[in-house]
């Protein structure tokens, strides 16, 4: 009897895709960004082998011979109409092509590769889809206003940019617009030193993207529809709901939260917002004695052991178990996930006060000081926590300077939804 083909033919793309593991399609983002089998694993921090068996079911599953037909496919699979996505709900961002004033090759590389970056980035630390940059580079016409551009990427957010010279620096000025009204809603700019053009990129998009998700997450939720049974919403937005709700800092709204996160796990269980949700509802609960301090202990550690399981390059749970380590009065441990979590993203204005605090306690007083300068820096509304580090140090006359400077002090980034 002749074997029956399981998997999926080649004109159902979307079907064979959709259907890989979160680690095969992991695999395949970077495949088709050209990675080697030895950069993947250094990525994924996995070895070559199993990297190797990875491609190998993948190809399989897509039914294509080689990773320039698997790579294609992605690329095509990634770019689709808004229509064919199960997750179409989503408010999608797409990264367009950064704009450059001067005729000169080397800062069209850099607009280049920050735009790439930027949209990586997005697609690494947000629970939105991204669509494909190269995509957005290839079916974009100039002279489309932005609700056209929107309606033509199945995009709700615009990430706009430009880079130019000014003296010895070049400006890079992003902003964030809404493709439904136009509006911008956030917008940044940072000096790249000329001489350093390359080097300096990477920590500019970390900071860039860090400072714009939480503006996205503010419109996404002011604009979510409320229906009034959870299961009638879509995981993400039960999530998004949730982390709403912990913000009110009582214990009903935690016990509201925490059934949220819970039912969106039931209907996606690996989707990271909800579990990192879940982990500091959990801390929360252990903080504020709203419960039982053992289960909400346990909580916190499956739910961070599960987001750096589902995310290792992202902060998440690194900073959960920094969380988990300081309610257990392990500085040591907790000191490490902090820092853990602040190299996966350096903007990360929560680990730095939470490590400050850790250093503090752990007799560390000048370390912390200076992390929570770090942290002021980043977002000047961390400046009560630094103010209350110089009052801890009886330093009364530099904490009314901070206090001060926090009202004065341009930002470089500017919300536009405050």
């Amino acid at each position: 009897m002749a074997m029956v083909r399981t998997y999926p033919r080649k004109s159902e793309p979307n079907k064979a895709i959709e259907g890989l593991s979160r680690r095969q399609l992991e695999v395949l983002v970077l495949l088709a960004k050209g990675l080697t089998n030895e950069e993947l694993a250094g990525v994924l921090g996995i070895s070559p082998a199993t990297v190797r068996t990875h491609v190998t079911a993948i190809l399989a599953r897509l039914d294509v011979t080689n990773r320039t037909e698997a790579a294609t496919m992605y690329v095509t699979w990634s770019a689709r109409p808004p229509e064919s996505s199960g997750q179409q709900r989503r408010p999608a961002i797409v990264v367009l092509p950064i704009v450059v004033s001067e005729e000169d090759p080397r800062a069209r590389a850099v607009a280049g590769a920050i735009g790439r970056d930027i949209s990586d980035l997005f697609a690494r630390w947000c629970w939105f889809p991204v669509i494909a940059h190269d995509w957005a580079v290839g079916v974009c016409p100039d002279g489309l206003g932005r609700s056209a551009v929107g309606q033509q990427l199945g995009a709700a957010f615009l990430v706009v940019g430009s880079l130019r010279m000014a003296s010895s620096c070049w400006r890079l000025s992003v902003r964030i617009d809404s493709a439904a009204d136009g509006h911008c809603i956030w917008t940044a700019h940072h000096d790249l030193p000329d001489h350093a053009l390359f080097a300096v990129q990477d920590a500019v998009c970390e900071a860039l993207v860090a400072a714009a998700y939480p503006v996205l997450i503010a419109c996404t939720q002011a604009g979510l529809r409320r229906a009034p049974d959870p299961h009638e919403r879509e995981a993400w937005e039960l999530a998004h709901d949730g982390m709403q709700l912990i913000a009110a800092g009582e214990g009903a709204a935690n016990a509201a939260a925490q059934s949220l996160f819970r039912v969106a796990l039931e209907r996606q269980p690996d989707l990271l917002l909800a579990h990192f949700g879940l982990g500091l509802a959990s801390h929360d609960e252990v903080q504020n004695q709203w419960g039982s301090r053992e289960d909400a202990c346990a909580r916190l550690r499956i739910c961070a052991e599960r987001c750096v399981s589902l995310a290792p390059h992202g902060a998440e749970g690194h900073y959960l178990l920094g969380r988990y380590f300081q309610t257990r009065g392990e500085h040591t441990l907790a000191t490490r996930s902090l820092e853990s979590a602040i190299r996966h993203n350096p903007s990360f204005t929560a680990a730095h006060v939470l490590l400050a605090q850790v250093l503090l306690l752990s007799g560390r007083s000048e370390e912390a000081l200076t992390r929570m300068r770090h942290a002021q820096q980043i977002s000047p509304d961390s400046c009560g926590g630094l103010a209350s580090f110089h009052s801890s140090r009886r330093e009364y006359e530099e904490a009314l300077v901070v206090i001060e400077r926090a009202f004065v002090a341009p930002s470089d980034s500017i919300s536009l939804l405050q």
